[in-house]
């Protein structure tokens, strides 16, 4: 019977119908397509099924791990109370693999260097998208023109946004520094 963490992981695979994600996309798609939580407990939640070995991440890429393409999901899956609660603690706690050794030691920098600039894309995307609805574009318009534009081009979601606001008529001219920067730094 499979653990909680490698039902959740499976289950967002199937629910995608990917079998490989970016980072960016595991978060939008946890927090906004499936509903489970909101974006900051959705990259807790990637952190914690990385540590725990349900996903692989590399290079931006997350993939399911191969053992657990057979596990049994609910219908409607949904993570429990108690993971949801436990996505609120830094995850760093729940980092210690040692049978993995070689493959953490490699990730274990990785998310914490990724970390800064996660919090500033949800920051510039937030950001973005207030600057949208200010603009007189529906927040769901805006989040689905975002995840369209950065699916077809293969680019970050703050660059994204970036597009679907100018796209969308209003000045992005105060906010394309940032999130160059914010690109340019992850």
């Amino acid at each position: 019977m499979a653990s909680e963490i490698e039902t959740c992981a499976a289950a967002f695979f199937r629910a995608s119908g990917k079998d490989v994600v970016t980072a960016d996309e595991f978060v939008m798609d946890a927090s906004l397509k499936l509903k489970w939580m909101p974006p900051s407990k959705a990259k807790n939640l990637l952190k914690l099924l990385e540590s725990e070995g349900a996903v692989s991440c590399r290079n931006s890429y997350v993939r399911l791990s191969p053992e657990l393409g057979d596990v049994e999901v609910p219908l409607m899956y949904k993570p429990s109370a108690e993971l949801v609660a436990r996505l609120s603690k830094p995850i760093e706690a729940a980092k210690p693999a040692p049978a993995q050794a070689g493959t953490t030691s490699g990730t274990e920098k990785k998310p914490a260097a990724a970390q800064k600039p996660a919090r500033e894309e949800k920051d510039a995307f937030h950001m973005l998208m207030e600057a949208a609805e200010k603009a007189g574009i529906p927040r769901k318009d805006f989040i689905q023109s975002s995840n369209r534009i950065q699916k077809s081009l293969g680019i970050d979601i703050g660059a994204a946004a970036l597009i679907a606001l100018r796209d969308g008529g209003a000045d992005i001219a105060p906010y394309a520094e940032e999130v160059y920067g914010m690109v340019r730094d992850s």
